[in-house]
């Protein structure tokens, strides 16, 4: 199956997306990656775990549509993705302050 070349700015949409959900779920420390793949996106997400200094790398598959309803400002998206990654970024640790907390 071919797929059509994606933009730099859907490419950054789905950065910017991934990033915001990632914050929200209150991550307390996280690196990730996102790229298109035939289907789905994959997301590599390396993730604090313990309190000892522990990582973890998890791979996800992201439904293409579903990321780019997400992007495109679509709660009901937005929130489905952030219950899928709740479930299996469980492992990561997270922060006391909850991320709305944070002020300048």
């Amino acid at each position: 199956m071919k797929t059509m070349p994606l933009s730099i700015g859907e490419l950054s949409r789905a950065r910017e997306t991934v990033a915001r959900i990632l914050e929200e779920m209150g991550l307390e420390a996280f690196l990730f990656e996102i790229e298109p793949r035939p289907g789905a996106w994959e997301l590599r997400v390396e993730c604090a775990i313990d309190n000892a200094g522990g990582w973890e790398t998890l791979t996800l598959a992201v439904p293409a549509e579903l990321l780019r309803a997400a992007a495109g400002g679509q709660p009901q998206a937005h929130d489905r993705l952030l219950s899928l990654w709740k479930g299996q970024l469980a492992a990561c640790r997270r922060s006391e302050v909850p991320p709305q907390a944070h002020g300048p």
